[in-house]
């Protein structure tokens, strides 16, 4: 019989060896997964405003450039009583800016028209004095002449009452005429005087004389227009600061409720419509989920491995990937792994990761830039199941480890 040969049965054995060790040889060489899921994140956009939404976005699956419109929110119903009491206030508060910017041109025009009677009187008042000095003067030169001829008169008259010839009643009136023109001729110098020290009074802006106060009316009422005029000023730069302060609130005002009456939805990535929650005439409010979308910049792998494997495989580790199906290698790296009862809930993923099934180690890998990025058409290959496989860095045979956790167990 055939299986009587030597050679059939040499043959079956090398075979049945071959079968076998071509069925561990993985394991010595790197370590493999079957169960792995092509997985990626999504965003969520909400809407940013409540409101009506204007038009129907994009088809689920549907691939959006990035920046594109969505849709367009709106909102007539918002309240603008705060914008309208501040345009209300800004627009009394100019009115008042410009009441006192009016008065504050009064005010000046009257003082200017003050100072230039002031002016006036000024000149006036030197004038009068210059003329009246002049008077003086010319009295001085009148009492200097008087007193001579009286002093004349004097001497003359003296020497005649020594010798008998006049009287000496006529004497004492000749002595009374000269000192009568002495005391004139000295009042007419103090005149002189007194109207010099007024005439340098009168050119600082004082005004001194008998029967009046230092300064004219117009001057006091030109003191008065300027304290008013000061006070004046001050209440327009009060009220000029305040209108900028209105013409800034409104402004901000403005832009907010603008910004709560229409809102553009606009896509912040190049991506895929993962699903689709609203369309035209649509009411939202504020955090609705409206769409979410996929991104396929990062495409990750999870996939699962023994535990008892956790120590060999290490981040920045090298991986082939291989999608179910496909002859095609991508190239990956191992990003992260964790052991089997870590917390790995994550609500934005895509697809779900491979359930544990016991002592199971969670790896995942992330994709090297490849042609699923940009499937949109397919969700970027989203959920796909892959074959994986880490080549060992660690020169340890696995039958070696499995002696030491045995002897470990066992001891």
């Amino acid at each position: 019989m055939l299986w009587n040969r030597r050679a059939v049965r040499i043959t079956v054995v090398l075979l049945l060896l071959g079968a076998v060790l071509l069925a561990i040889l993985p394991n010595f060489t790197g370590y493999t997964s079957l169960d792995g899921t092509v997985n990626a994140r999504f965003t969520v956009v909400a809407a940013p405003i409540e409101g009506v939404v204007t038009a129907t976005p994009p088809k689920v699956g549907t691939s959006v450039p990035k920046h594109t419109e969505l849709f367009t929110i709106r909102n007539s119903r918002i309240a603008r009583t705060a914008e309208a009491q501040l345009d209300a206030d800004l627009g009394a508060a100019r009115e008042r800016l410009r009441a006192l910017e009016a008065q504050i041109g009064n005010l000046t025009a009257l003082r200017n028209d003050l100072n230039g009677r002031l002016k006036e009187y000024q000149q006036a008042s030197l004038a009068n004095i210059q003329q009246e000095m002049v008077v003086r003067q010319q009295r001085i030169g009148a009492a200097q002449a008087n007193q001579a001829s009286a002093t004349a008169d004097l001497v003359r008259k003296t020497t005649l009452g020594a010798t008998g010839v006049v009287a000496g009643s006529s004497v004492e009136v000749a002595r009374a005429a000269s000192i009568t023109a002495a005391s004139e001729q000295a009042i007419a110098k103090a005149e002189l005087e007194r109207l010099n020290r007024q005439l340098d009074a009168v050119k600082r802006g004082t005004f001194v004389g008998e029967g009046r106060n230092d300064v004219p009316y117009s001057q006091q009422r030109a003191d008065e227009v300027t304290i008013q005029l000061a006070t004046v000023e001050t209440q327009t730069r009060s009220e000029r600061a305040r209108v900028q302060l209105l013409v800034r609130q409104l402004e901000i005002e403005r832009q907010r409720n603008d910004t709560l009456s229409l809102a553009d939805v606009r896509v912040p990535f190049e991506g895929v419509i993962w699903r689709n929650n609203v369309v035209a005439g649509s009411n939202v409010v504020v955090g609705n989920e409206l769409i979410r979308l996929l991104d396929c910049r990062d495409l990750f792998v999870d996939i699962l491995v023994d535990e008892t494997d956790y120590d060999q495989i290490r981040p920045g580790d090298q991986a082939e990937v291989r999608l179910l199906g496909s002859t095609e290698i991508i190239r990956g790296t191992v990003v992260s792994v964790r052991g089997s009862s870590a917390a790995v809930e994550e609500v934005v993923l895509a697809a779900v990761p491979p359930e544990s099934r016991g002592r199971n180690a969670r790896i995942r890998v992330a994709l090297e830039p490849n042609g699923m990025q940009t499937d949109y058409a397919n969700f970027c290959q989203v959920g796909r199941t892959v074959q994986v496989r880490i080549a060992r860095t660690n020169a340890t045979l696995p039958i070696v480890s499995w002696v030491k956790n045995l002897w470990f167990s066992i001891s």
